[in-house]
C-alpha cells in the first residue's frame, strides 16, 4: 500500500536507497497502516513481520532502522519531520515513534 508515497516523503526527510532502513522502513509503515495495533508491538510483531520478509534478523532490522531515524535526525530536513510530527520535537524520536509519525502523517494525507 502507498509504497511511492512513502518512499518519497522518506527521500524528502533526507533519507536514501541506498541504506537498508530505508526499505524496512517502508514496510514497517504499509504494515502499520494495515494494522495500527502492531505498532503497539513493534519488537514482537512488526520487526518479526519486516525480518521475515527480507530474510534476516529482528535485530538487523531494529539497528537498521535506527541508523535511518539517526540520519534523517542529524542530516535530514528536521523542520520536515517537525511538520509532520505536528510538534516539535526536542530529542531524536525512536524507531516506534518515528514510524508512527510517518504512519499517522500518511493517514492524514489521504
Amino acid at each position: 500500500m502507498r509504497e511511492r508515497e512513502i518512499e518519497n516523503l522518506l527521500l524528502r526527510l533526507g533519507a536514501n536507497r541506498s541504506y537498508t532502513g530505508f526499505y524496512y522502513v517502508i514496510s514497517a509503515v504499509q504494515l502499520s497502516i494495515e494494522d495500527g495495533d502492531k505498532l503497539q508491538l513493534i519488537s514482537k510483531w512488526l520487526y518479526p513481520e519486516v525480518a521475515k520478509k527480507y530474510h534476516t534478523s529482528v535485530q538487523c532490522v531494529e539497528r537498521n532502522i535506527r541508523t535511518l531515524v539517526a540520519l534523517i535526525w542529524n542530516k535530514g530536513d528536521r523542520s520536515l519531520l517537525e511538520h509532520i510530527a505536528y510538534t516539535p520535537l526536542r530529542k531524536k524520536p525512536n524507531n516506534a515513534a518515528f514510524i508512527s509519525i510517518l504512519v499517522s502523517y500518511l493517514c492524514d494525507e489521504s
